[in-house]
């Protein structure tokens, strides 16, 4: 299902940069399958490198984390 929202817009250059950092990020976090506190801390802080938190940037960890995990439960490692 497509989800169309009213103010919706093409993404410059720049948030295409930031995208694929985050993905990056998002798959070098999930390398042993489990998110500790600290990798969480640091894909918070790129998001919210520019003070808000995009649709784009939460669809694009979601899709990052179903397509490197697919059906499995994601495991955080809080030790």
């Amino acid at each position: 299902m497509q989800v169309e929202h009213s103010n919706q817009r093409d993404l410059t250059p720049e948030e295409h940069v930031h995208l694929a950092k985050l993905r990056t990020l998002v798959q070098d976090c999930l390398a042993d399958g489990k998110l500790s506190e600290t990798e969480i801390s640091s894909i918070r802080a790129l998001i919210h490198a520019d003070h808000k938190v995009t649709l784009e940037e939460l669809q694009t960890i979601r899709a990052t984390i179903h397509d490197a995990l697919g059906n499995a439960f994601l495991e955080y490692d809080w030790s």
